[in-house]
């Protein structure tokens, strides 16, 4: 719960934090005076004014707000001086609005960039096949679980991303394949002319893991059975199994239950009963399921250095990536072909905020990008009193070539907020139904 709470409030503070600063420093570029740039929200705890602003540090950490001089209309302090807000063109306060979203789009690619830099891409250490579709052109080759990709189109293969990326870079149809089974080489010729994008060449591929144990959790019910990094699990109550995602599979639907484990250890034969943990877990649906966990892991990743002016170039496709990904969920939420329940709120984003923590610095910055694009569509979005709202009310006044009057933006900020209001009051629902069920 304190790691929640710890790394809800490092996560939200710093994207809310890095989302007012664009909007800050929008400002000071056109000339809009800022009254008070907090970290955090009122009651202030202390503050000191340097120049026109005044830089303070407020109780409530979960983000922050930029106070600029003549920012809404319905002030008293709102006198046409040449700093204030809506003294400045169109443009200008469409900038400054802007900003704001723009700098968690940067924010995005920045954190993006940095763990390709130092981290690296993850690669997938195996060129081993765990799955073939039947009819998939790579059935139709020949090739079967089990066999070893060696080289494409003579280019050699070490990773399962190697493999990917030369059947998904060559503008061609036909791909010559050379692979290991049982100890001898073979070679065959993929034919993807059926295919209509490069996307569809891996519909029928996956790769393979075996179920050699790399991590046990301590205090785990696998621990507690005896099971030690190496051991290869061989059944789970009585089904036989060779690769990881098939146990994965069979323990996650046995949630609290017994299971027998069976497993080998320097090719001597172990069993042992095991009850799985009853784990918690947002589904398709978006509603909370129970899975079970016996605590075991298993690390199958390498980090491929990258460079920095390569990272620049794949941290922006990533940015990319998750931008249109968002896009398409709002689009499916609006059509209906996706559940509101997937919606979380503060809790659900402090619980995910959690486990990413627990997982390592990697997992959770990587959850940070994802966050703040979020945040970023969420406030550009058409909303009255989120930035995509006042954007609109811009345009419209740049439409009609006069501003609003102070009627008309008083009953939109009123609109804003009862819509605000409901999605806060779903989202929240939302999360409580999750931890209830």
């Amino acid at each position: 719960m304190i790691t929640n709470i710890l790394a809800a409030i490092f996560v939200l503070g710093l994207l809310v934090f890095v989302h007012e600063l664009g909007h800050f420093m929008a400002a000071k570029r056109v000339g809009i005076k800022v009254e008070r740039f907090s970290l955090g929200f009122p009651p202030k705890m202390i503050g000191k004014t340097v120049g026109d602003t005044e830089y303070c540090i407020s109780w409530v950490p979960l983000g922050g707000y930029v106070k600029m001089a003549g920012e809404h209309p319905d002030s008293d302090e709102v006198r046409g001086e040449p700093w204030e807000f809506h003294s400045k063109p169109l443009w200008a306060r469409a900038f400054v609005i802007a900003a704001g979203p723009a700098m968690n789009v940067l924010l995005a690619f920045l954190v993006l960039w940095g763990l390709l830099c130092f981290v690296g891409i993850a690669s997938i250490d195996t060129t081993a096949i765990g799955k073939v579709a039947p009819q998939s052109p790579f059935a139709k080759a020949g090739l079967a679980v089990g066999d070893r990709i060696d080289a494409i189109n003579r280019t050699p293969v070490k990773t399962w991303e190697d493999v990917v990326e030369r059947f998904a870079a060559e503008n061609i149809s036909q791909f010559h394949v050379r692979f290991t089974r049982a100890g001898a080489e073979s070679t065959t010729v993929i034919d993807f002319r059926t295919t209509t994008s490069p996307q569809e060449r891996f519909a029928g591929l996956m790769y393979f893991m075996d179920t050699t144990i790399n991590v046990v959790n301590p205090g785990s019910p696998a621990a507690a059975a005896g099971l030690q990094v190496g051991d290869r699990i061989t059944s789970v109550d009585g089904q036989p199994i060779s690769q990881w995602t098939d146990m994965v599979d069979i323990i996650r639907k046995k949630p609290g239950q017994v299971l027998t484990i069976t497993w080998a250890r320097s090719d001597q034969p172990y069993q042992a009963q095991v009850t799985t943990e009853v784990m918690r877990e947002v589904n398709a649906k978006g509603d909370m399921e129970n899975i079970g966990r016996i605590g075991v892991g298993k690390e199958y990743y390498r980090s491929k250095p990258v460079g920095v002016f390569r990272a620049f170039g794949l941290a922006g496709l990533q940015t990319a990536g998750v931008i249109g990904k968002m896009i398409s969920f709002v689009k499916q939420l609006v059509s209906r072909d996706v559940s509101a329940k997937l919606i979380g709120g503060p809790i659900f984003i402090a619980q995910v905020a959690g486990d990413t923590a627990r997982r390592g610095v990697e997992s959770l910055f990587n959850f940070i990008a994802f966050l703040s694009i979020n945040l970023a569509i969420l406030n550009i979005l058409p909303i009255p009193a989120l930035d995509g709202g006042q954007l609109l009310i811009l345009a419209v006044e740049g439409l009609i070539r006069r501003p609003l009057t102070l009627r008309q933006r008083m009953v939109w900020q009123q609109i804003g907020m009862a819509i605000l209001a409901l999605i806060m009051a779903f989202v929240i629902v939302n999360d409580v139904s999750r931890l209830l069920r």
